[in-house]
C-alpha cells in the first residue's frame, strides 16, 4: 500500500467525502448547463439574463467553485488527507470556477448579443432587404441568423422583426431603420440601443 494515496488520518464523515471526493457529474452539468442557458439566453435583446437573480446564480456557482480547492485544503488538514490526492482535479474546479465567473462578467458588457449580431448580421441585411420590397407589409416567421424572427414586417423607414416575446413583461427585437440618424434621435437608451448600420435592438414592456 502507498501512503501518499491513502488517508491515514482521521475517518471521513459524508461532507468530508463529498468535498474531498472527485467532481461528480450532476455537480459539472449543472455548471456547465446554467453557463450555456445564460450566454445563449444574453444573445437576444431583452436583457432578461442581466437581471440581478440569473447573474447572482452564475456568478455565486463560479465563486464556489474557485473557494473549493481552498474548502478542501482546510479539510485535508483537519483529516490528514494526503498532498497527492488533494491535487487531483484542483485545476479543473478552478478553470470551471474562472469561466462561470467570466461568464457572468461578458453578459454584463453585452458581449453574447454583440457576437450575435455580427454573426447574425448577412442573415439579417438580407431579411430586410426582402421585406421592405415586399409588396406584403408582412413577413413569415424564420430564424435570422441565430435569432428567431417573429412578427417581420416594414414599418415607416424600414423593417422590424421579434425574436423575444414574455407576453406578461415584455418583448424585444431588432428593427432597420437606415435613414435614422442615432445622434440626433433622442430615444431612451433602455429601450433603444444603436448597433451600427441601420441597425437598433429594441425591448418594449407590456
Amino acid at each position: 500500500m502507498d501512503p501518499a494515496t491513502m488517508n491515514m488520518g482521521r475517518e471521513l464523515g459524508e461532507v468530508a467525502k463529498w468535498v474531498l471526493g472527485p467532481v461528480r457529474w450532476p455537480v459539472n452539468l449543472l455548471s456547465w448547463g446554467a453557463l450555456t442557458f445564460a450566454l445563449w439566453s444574453a444573445r437576444l435583446p431583452g436583457g432578461s439574463v442581466r437581471a440581478v437573480a440569473p447573474l447572482s446564480i452564475l456568478g455565486t456557482l463560479g465563486l464556489l467553485w474557485l473557494l473549493w480547492p481552498v474548502v478542501r485544503v482546510i479539510a485535508a488538514r483537519r483529516y490528514g488527507w494526503p498532498h497527492s490526492l488533494l491535487m487531483r482535479g484542483q485545476k479543473q474546479r478552478i478553470a470551471v470556477g474562472l469561466c462561470l465567473v467570466l461568464a457572468a462578467a461578458v453578459i454584463v458588457y453585452r458581449l453574447p448579443l454583440r457576437a450575435s449580431v455580427a454573426l447574425s448580421r448577412p442573415a439579417m441585411d438580407q431579411l430586410a432587404r426582402q421585406t421592405i420590397a415586399s409588396a406584403s407589409p408582412y413577413g413569415d416567421d424564420t430564424w435570422v441568423g441565430l435569432f428567431p424572427a417573429t412578427r417581420v414586417k416594414q414599418v415607416p423607414g424600414g423593417m422590424r422583426f421579434t425574436v423575444e416575446e414574455k407576453r406578461r413583461a415584455y418583448k424585444s427585437g431588432f428593427t432597420y431603420l437606415p435613414d435614422v440618424d442615432p445622434k440626433r434621435v433622442g430615444w431612451s437608451d433602455k429601450n433603444f440601443r444603436y448597433l451600427g448600420d441601420g441597425w437598433w435592438s429594441w425591448r418594449e414592456e407590456s
